[in-house]
């Protein structure tokens, strides 16, 4: 035992021994070997996402910078966007229509408004689904809330969904979906369409979820006789199979290609404002460009962002869209759950079809006549 205890001591003692040079020299071997390693794997990283990278807003023109990125050296993409532009112009309008407020504070808005409605009105009297729901949204011209059949309770009504191209076609054939225009919502999963169709038609028929990759088919809401909203599925849902994919793929170009010009009068384009244009919004939007569809960006979520963060994606945005043929180079900024800026789009959408809704109601009619 004595024996066995005097050889750990030794060992001990050997091992202690040595030069603490020597254990450091070891170390930084093994460290640089570690470096050489991951500098290698970084670098054919980057040399693989080089091929595929999208200049988007000309950064790629400074030479000289990091790992070859061609951003200038220690400038991270935050930095960058710090340094973005801010318009005045867009900032006021951010503050005018209140774009940025908090949902809380919009509920506290709507309490306040809704008893301030019972007192000067009558208790018993029902109170409009914007001052209840959407606070921020204003009021609007008579035309307008006969535009949206206000006060009829069902003004937005589901006529029929396409989950296939096979069901588009029979639809079409069958005349439920015959009206002579449309306005087609599109966006990534979970930006907010369906929200968006409720909030400017001040109804709750379109379903929504907070759940990505809820709507997986065409709904076709009637707004009036004349006017439907289309609800597209969105893209970029990520738990989405690849034959799912290629399905909804196909679904959305056999409707953008069996409507001509003078059905589909317009495409919004929704997306999330707290992150900008991401990879598949700008490939649908080139998409879109190539059909010669007219499109038009909506920045949802306003509520969610902070105003100086706003005005600089605005900035980013329209950058991008300027470039674009066949896009509509305004771009809406609201909020679907405040209605902060909605009621910008319930106008637009009155002023693009109300000529021709005007028309095809006066031949209606004449038609009956005879």
């Amino acid at each position: 035992m004595a024996g066995l205890w005097t050889a750990l001591v030794e060992g001990t003692r050997s091992v202690a021994s040595v030069p603490s040079d020597a254990v450091e020299e070891s170390k930084e071997d093994v460290r640089d070997a570690g470096r050489s390693r991951y500098d290698k794997i970084s670098r054919r990283r980057s040399e693989h996402l080089r091929k595929f990278r999208v200049d988007t807003y000309d950064l790629l023109e400074h030479k000289g910078g990091r790992n070859g990125e061609g951003k200038p050296k220690g400038v991270s993409n935050r930095a960058l966007f710090r340094q973005t532009p801010v318009d005045a112009n867009v900032m006021e309008k951010i503050k005018t229509l209140k774009l940025c407020e908090e949902n809380r504070a919009a509920q506290r808005v709507a309490k306040g408004k809704v008893r301030a409605f019972k007192k000067e009105v009558s208790p018993n009297h029902k109170v409009p689904v914007q001052m209840r729901f959407y606070p921020f949204f204003g009021a609007l011209d008579p035309e307008i809330n006969k535009f949206l059949g206000i006060p009829k309770r069902d003004k937005l009504r589901l006529v029929t969904t396409c989950g296939t191209v096979k069901q588009v076609e029979e639809a079409t054939e069958a005349s439920l979906i015959a009206t002579p225009i449309e306005v087609a919502f599109a966006g990534r999963s979970n930006v907010g369409k369906s929200s968006l169709i409720n909030a400017l038609s001040l109804a709750t028929c379109a379903r929504s979820a907070n759940v990505p990759g809820y709507t997986q088919s065409l709904h076709f809401y009637a707004l009036r006789k004349d006017l439907s909203l289309v609800d597209m599925p969105g893209y970029g849902y990520a738990s989405a199979g690849y034959d799912q994919v290629d399905d909804w793929n196909d679904l959305v170009d056999s409707y953008l290609v069996s409507r001509g010009k003078k059905r589909l009068r317009r495409v919004y384009v929704v997306i999330d404002s707290r992150h900008g244009i991401k990879q598949n919004d700008r490939e649908f939007l080139h998409m879109l460009s190539k059909a010669k569809v007219k499109f038009q960006v909506v920045m949802n979520k306003t509520d969610a962002c902070k105003p100086s963060d706003l005005a600089k994606r605005w900035w980013h945005v329209n950058e991008e869209i300027k470039r674009l043929p066949n896009a509509v180079h305004r771009i809406h900024m609201c909020s679907s759950r405040t209605g902060a800026g909605v009621q910008e789009i319930t106008k637009e959408l009155y002023h693009l079809t109300s000529h021709i809704i005007g028309t095809t109601s006066s031949v209606q009619q004449q038609q009956q006549q005879q």
